[in-house]
């Protein structure tokens, strides 16, 4: 059993290019291994690890040498010419006289019996390397010494070991790229790692300060920072912990340390603090357990002694306190005009060359407000609805937006705060871009709500309209963001809103565009189920549930409904309550599948012709799941616990109905049955598509 050992070495790789780069290489070693049959186990036993300066992979359980084998080559037919022939045999080098004769098709052809010689694993390993590291796909990648040669940054040093033993490799030297048996230590210790086998390079590399494991760098810094919340009774936001990822992917040997911010920044908002600190430094914030920040902030560094520790501690704060200096003056200076007075500044800021400036999106915000509101019948101050929209976008203006946009919404919310406004018109200001992200609270104040809504939907209609959806991994106006920010807020807050009917004629002309006759509203329609059908797909485990539910397109946009909808299928599954009409679905599917092949199945039952007492009693519950599947009021686990209950005649359908009888008419009145069952049921979800 022998295995191989590759080591990437190169300058500092941005972290977010690292792990799609370690995951095509695994994914092409894992396709020569397989092509190669150079495993001796069924699965491939793989290893892949990465820090900023490496790309490592251990491959383990391969065989030294692949085994020889016979090819049969096909040649020219018995009755070809001479020189086809000759040329056959020219081409392999083989005389006439080991020409083997076969027929295939009732014709004679020549072939021969060629021996082709296993390679050994470090030698296929050898030959393919070049063109696994080459075709490497990187969003952004750049030349250095070659000039052909592009790729993510510099690489200084490839390794290779089969069995424990270096292997060279030669195609190196083309690229400029070292070709040397030992590693290297972390960059501040600067030292040759000499090793024999997988794990003394792992062991010397951790004495060395590298940590080749991402996930453990990872734990590092959390465990740390654990500890040092729990001794200073505070704690880490759950939406800052990518924090901790990006950090132990800007180092090799994270070593953990502890600033404190000066008590003349902590009246600053504390959005504007956080903010400096994550989007200048990478630093980590840290609150108290009021959800106030707390004063403490984390420095991840690579490798620092622990005699230089405190100088490093200082010298950040320092950096932070230059930020924060900044920042205190774009707010103290934005706190001197107004927000009435900012309100002409509007018309001079584009909202899109389309669609007008901010202030004409502020007028259609107004009347969607307005629609919104009377459509959730929600008790609502009209004139703080009227104050929250018409202040909503003037932050916009503001010195500390500009410099830190995704303070937009908040630095409002302060300064009308600053300014006496009532305090929901305030949260609501703060609150009108939530949720940004899929691990973003909701808004749950119904100004918040109608505000947020209002100003999703006018952008997501707004680009519809004008031609500017999303097209396949291109969003540059975060368009799917916005449909799933409103699919959550009507979903968590429970609001009732058929959206095509929504955006009604009366909606469509406040934007002013000519040419919007070829418009229809159902293609945004199905953009926001798709949203819908990825947002599924992210709070159930079984993605095969979400399929069957989507298999017809019957669908309307009241999002609230569908999730009920899909929330009582996927219990329904889960739990195991549906697990015998699915069997009995699929067996009512297979017979129908197979005799629509050999006749015409018509579309209507015939009730003259139900014989056997169980035919009728199915037809009968057939016809009461319908009318629940049909009333709009109906409960959806009570559906589905009659379609469940339903199980009971099917079987005895199933085991007591002929449904192939002699008679035509009555086995196509049954096989009727039988495919009124599956249409049915595909009213709630396509039950042949959930797997067992």
């Amino acid at each position: 059993m022998s295995g191989i050992f590759f080591e990437l070495l190169s300058e500092e790789v941005p972290y977010w290019l690292q792990k799609n780069a370690i995951e095509q290489i695994k994914k092409k070693i894992i396709e020569l291994v397989v092509e190669n049959n150079l495993s001796l186990s069924e699965e491939v036993k793989i290893f892949a690890e990465y820090t900023p300066l490496r790309l490592i992979i251990k491959c383990d359980n391969l065989i030294y040498e692949q085994k020889s084998s016979i090819e049969e080559i096909k040649g020219p037919p018995l009755d070809a010419p001479d020189k086809a022939i000759e040329g056959f045999l020219k081409k392999f080098q083989v005389s006439k006289e080991t020409l083997i004769k076969k027929e295939i098709n009732n014709k004679g052809y020549f072939f021969i019996k060629k021996k082709i010689k296993g390679k050994r694993t470090e030698e296929i390993f050898k030959d393919n390397l070049e063109k696994i590291i080459i075709n490497i796909n990187w969003q952004k990648s750049m030349k250095w010494r070659h000039e052909y040669f592009k790729w993510g940054r510099p690489i200084k040093n490839i390794l290779l070991f089969f069995d424990n033993k270096f292997v060279p490799l030669n195609f190196l030297e083309k690229y400029s790229i070292n070709n040397n048996s030992f590693s290297m230590s972390h960059k501040k210790i600067e030292k040759e790692i000499k090793f024999k086998n997988y794990d003394e390079y792992k062991r010397k590399l951790l004495s060395s300060k590298v940590i080749i494991d991402q996930t453990k760098r990872e734990e590092k810094i959390k465990k740390e920072i654990t500890n040092f919340c729990k001794k200073n009774n505070i704690l880490l936001k759950n939406n800052h912990i990518p924090l901790i990822s990006l950090n132990a992917g800007l180092t090799e040997y994270p070593d953990i340390l502890f600033g404190k911010i000066n008590n003349k920044y902590m009246s600053l908002p504390q959005e504007i603090l956080e903010v400096v600190m994550i989007n200048d430094q990478n630093f980590i914030p840290l609150f108290n357990k009021n959800n106030s920040l707390s004063p403490y902030f984390v420095i991840i560094v690579d490798f620092v002694e622990k005699k230089f520790q405190k100088n490093v501690i200082f010298d950040n704060e320092k950096v932070l306190e230059a930020r924060f200096d900044d920042a205190s003056f774009y707010w103290h200076t934005d706190l001197k005009i107004s927000l009435d007075s900012r309100k002409k500044l509007l018309s001079d800021i584009q909202f899109h060359q389309k669609l007008g400036t901010i202030e004409d999106k502020i007028k259609r915000m107004e009347f969607f407000a307005s629609n919104l509101a009377s459509q959730f019948n929600l008790k609502i101050d009209k004139e703080n609805l009227s104050q929250a929209i018409k202040l909503s976008k003037l932050d916009l203006t503001t010195g500390l937006v500009r410099e830190f946009p995704e303070l937009q919404g908040i630095i409002g919310g302060y300064i009308a705060q600053k300014e006496k406004n009532n305090k929901n018109v305030c949260l609501s200001l703060k609150e009108q871009y939530l949720p940004k992200g899929p691990n973003d609270l909701c808004p749950k104040n119904d100004l918040s709500i109608i505000l947020s809504l209002s100003d999703k939907l006018d952008t997501l209609l707004g680009f519809f309209l004008i031609d500017e959806m999303p097209s396949s991994s291109k969003d540059p106006f975060a368009l799917r963001r916005s449909a799933l920010g409103i699919l959550r807020i009507i979903i968590e807050n429970n609001l009732i809103i058929n959206l095509e009917n929504f955006f009604n004629d009366n909606i469509i002309k406040k934007y002013n565009l000519r040419s919007i006759d070829k418009i229809n509203i159902k293609d945004l329609t199905n953009f926001l189920i798709e949203r819908f059908k990825f947002f599924l797909k992210s709070i159930t485990t079984r993605q095969d549930i979400v399929n069957a539910f989507f298999s017809e397109k019957f669908f309307n946009s009241d999002f609230l409904i569908l999730y009920k909808k899909f929330i009582a299928l996927n219990e329904f599954v889960i739990n195991g309550q549906g697990k015998r009409i699915i069997e009995l679905n699929k067996r009512a599917l297979n017979i129908v599948t197979i005799e629509k092949k050999k006749t015409n199945i018509p579309n209507m039952i015939n009730k003259d012709l139900l014989e056997n007492n169980y035919e009728i009693i199915l037809v009968k519950e057939l016809n009461n799941i319908k009318n629940k599947l049909n009333n709009k009021d109906s409960n959806f686990k009570d559906v589905l616990t009659e379609i469940s209950n339903f199980d009971k005649s099917l079987n005895n359908f199933f085991d007591n109905v002929m449904v192939n009888v002699d008679n035509t008419e009555i086995k196509n009145n049954r096989l009727s049955i039988l495919n009124n069952v599956l249409n049915t049921l595909k009213k709630y979800a396509d039950f042949s598509k959930i797997q067992k």
